[in-house]
């Protein structure tokens, strides 16, 4: 399993419309091929950063999910407003 941690830290006056955009890729996402989880959560202390956790079966199958319909028109209408993106990549220790 491949596990991805993001963190996206947009401008302030944008959050909560990026906030709803984000809710709205969960359920497309979830439906995609490997995908077993995708949450996103806002931090408490800057409530414009935000948090996704995701598990997918490959790395492909994240690799993939970067390249769909639903993501590429959120990073289009929100990429001008995203101040930080980082993205760690892991594996479970076994």
């Amino acid at each position: 399993m491949h596990t991805a941690f993001i963190r996206v830290k947009v401008h302030p006056e944008h959050a909560d419309r990026a906030a709803r955009a984000m809710l709205e890729l969960v359920e497309p996402t979830l439906a995609e091929p490997g995908c077993i989880t995708y949450e996103f959560y806002r931090d408490l202390d800057d409530p414009a950063l935000f948090h996704c956790f995701e598990h997918w079966d490959t790395r492909q199958s994240l690799d993939d999910h970067g390249t769909t319909v639903h993501v590429r028109a959120f990073l289009d209408e929100f990429g001008p407003v995203i101040e930080r993106w980082e993205s760690h990549h892991t594996v479970g220790l076994r």
